[in-house]
């Protein structure tokens, strides 16, 4: 080849390599999000409808203009949540970490490792649920029933002790809904996460919120402490999803009751 043929060869490639570290350069930086590999119905990774969060952080992806990158983040039989938080969101293996509760003591825990957490994104709670063809449930309802099923040793169970309301407590979420339906129960406070999907088909749900704050939590996501301007960046995002209903959405084709606390 010819030394001028060599030089223009070698220019166009210089050309070519300096416009794809150009275009490179311009692209948004990916945000990097972890969700739970097993925590149906909010995350899965095992299973192809993958999850609310992860529909939510698509969502908020495209909302700061940034492509996502899913992280999925093993939550430990023992250290739970904040045993995966450092191993992953502190580790830098991921910029924001998604279904984060709202709890005082885990707030303690999160501050002691310099993280911070957004405003909710969506509400969880205790939904009053009836057997079907009856009537959609009342607080009044609740207040005048004879038996009402909660799973033992939680908030709803609690509550009803508190009140001293015809508690009858279950193993779990799934035997609450079954003894509803075979009429051993009169109302039934589920985990409205609980009622997702076809449980939720079965039974009928009051729109009303049970006045007890206990009832209640919101899920938020996870940020460094250091990475202000994210942290900004996902509050602006979430205010607008849930604004112009997009979180709403992705809730009601998973079937999760939208929640309003008293």
């Amino acid at each position: 080849m010819k030394p001028f043929h060599r030089f223009a060869l070698a220019a166009a490639l210089l050309a070519v390599a300096a416009g794809l570290h150009a275009a490179e350069a311009d692209a948004p930086a990916y945000v990097s999000v972890c969700v739970d590999d097993d925590n149906a119905p909010f995350s899965s990774e095992a299973r192809p409808e993958r999850g609310i969060d992860v529909e939510v952080a698509q969502a908020i992806a495209g909302q700061l203009g940034r492509p996502l990158k899913l992280v999925w983040a093993q939550v430990p039989n023992r250290g739970g949540i904040g045993k995966a938080l450092r191993q992953t969101l502190s580790a830098g293996k991921c910029d924001a970490y998604l279904g984060i509760p709202q709890d005082p003591d885990l707030a303690k825990d999160l501050a002691e490792r310099k993280l911070t957490t957004s405003a909710p994104y969506l509400v969880l709670g205790y939904v009053l649920v009836a057997a079907p063809g009856k009537p959609a449930p009342t607080v009044a309802a609740l207040r005048g029933a004879r038996r009402i099923g909660a799973v033992t040793a939680t908030p709803a169970d609690l509550y009803l002790y508190r009140k001293q309301l015809g508690r009858v407590p279950y193993p779990g979420s799934a035997a609450l809904i079954e003894a509803l339906k075979a009429g051993e129960i009169d109302l039934a406070l589920v985990w409205s996460s609980a009622l997702a999907g076809d449980a939720g088909k079965s039974v009928v749900a009051a729109t009303e919120a049970v006045d007890d704050a206990d009832l209640y939590t919101g899920m938020t996501v996870a940020t460094r402490s250091a990475d202000t301007a994210l942290a900004k960046d996902l509050a602006t995002a979430i205010e607008a999803l849930r604004s112009d209903g997009r979180i709403n959405a992705i809730m009601q084709r998973h079937g999760l009751p939208r929640i309003a606390r008293p």
